[in-house]
């Protein structure tokens, strides 16, 4: 059976999230993100993404690792939800996968339009971004190939919510 890598390409509050939850994925499917795990922490705590995330984000990363290779072992398919919108980014999770026999799909999500954008981001109380990460992640960003290793890139048609 093969083992199947999505990873998802987008800036934050592109709709990645969103997509993975409308998706029929098998049961044991891992979803690797650092922002699943600092969220769950910081609201065990009582804390918002924000005030937690400076000191979770190498905590979040290590744990991220381990339920990867925790999904290496049973041979699950996985899902990275990060922006991974560079090809170094990418290339980690490509290199640490492909002696395990996976096959590696990328899912694009273009940046919404700005209004739209604006107004998603705005709608994550807690979870803010500074202007200029988001600007080095967009300028940071290079469309996947399959020189990379991809076997299959789809690129998502945004949409827009009514207001």
């Amino acid at each position: 059976m093969t083992k199947t890598c999505t990873i998802l390409v987008g800036v934050p509050a592109a709709g990645k999230s969103t997509w993975i939850s409308n998706q029929p994925l098998k049961d044991d499917t891992y979803i690797a993100s650092t922002d699943r795990v600092i969220e769950e922490t910081a609201r065990e705590y009582g804390m918002t993404y924000n005030e937690a995330f400076k000191d979770l984000i190498g905590f979040a990363e290590t744990v991220m690792w381990r339920h990867i290779d925790r999904a290496v072992l049973f041979g699950h398919d996985i899902v990275i939800d990060r922006t991974n919108m560079s090809i170094k980014s990418r290339k980690r999770f490509i290199d640490f996968l492909k002696p395990y026999g996976y096959k590696f799909n990328a899912v694009v999500f273009p940046n919404p339009d700005p209004v739209e954008w604006e107004r998603r981001l705005n709608n994550r109380p807690g979870k803010t971004i500074p202007e200029n990460i988001i600007c080095n992640m967009v300028s940071s960003f290079r469309m996947p190939t399959r020189e990379e290793g991809f076997a299959d890139i789809v690129v998502i048609e945004p949409e827009f919510e009514e207001m």
